[in-house]
């Protein structure tokens, strides 16, 4: 048996779109790591095209840290680790953001509304 049937395959990174996904797929063939592009959401057969939906990008777990290396991807621990830095106070804020616009727009509205009745009575 090969090296390849022994071992299994690790997803090294979700590309938004297949274009992407194929170019880190022909830059790891051009270093020698065999390589599996696969459609995350669907595919052809679904949805008439899969140029814009997510892409898996696919190396044997041998081969994951050499392809790390030729795409400049980190390791996963630090990628998951500024992932939560990153993520948790941004998504936090937004959220706080869009309550506070919402509600001033709700209150313009409200005051606009007020404004416009009185008026039209006088």
């Amino acid at each position: 048996m090969s090296r390849q049937s022994e071992s299994k395959q690790v997803s090294l990174k979700v590309f938004d779109n297949e274009p992407t996904a194929r170019m880190a797929e022909q830059r790891l063939n051009q270093g020698g790591i065999p390589c599996l592009v696969r459609c995350l959401r669907g595919g052809p057969g679904l949805w008439g095209t899969a140029f814009n939906l997510p892409h898996d990008l696919l190396v044997f777990e041998g081969d994951e840290l050499k392809a790390r290396y030729i795409l400049e991807i980190p390791p996963q621990e630090i990628s998951e680790q500024e992932h939560e830095q990153d993520v948790t106070p941004n998504s936090f804020v937004m959220s706080q953001l869009m309550v506070t616009l919402t509600l001033f727009v709700l209150v313009a509205f409200i005051a606009l509304t007020v404004v416009i009745a009185n008026w039209a009575i006088r």
